[in-house]
């Protein structure tokens, strides 16, 4: 292999596997009871929504 395609195969590799660490990361950051569309409005914790058959 000549050296521009390793530089980019490592540059690439890079990028990639440190976007997954960096989202691995932030979704772990993630508290899950107040984001989404209902976020931590009244009644949508896991106790009420258990309580409504659907």
């Amino acid at each position: 292999m000549e050296a521009s395609a390793l530089i980019l195969m490592i540059l690439f590799i890079i990028v990639i596997w440190g976007g997954l660490a960096v989202s691995v990361t932030l979704l772990t950051r993630t508290d899950d009871d107040t984001c989404g569309d209902l976020g931590d409005y009244p009644g949508t914790d896991d106790d009420s929504l258990m309580k409504h058959p659907m």
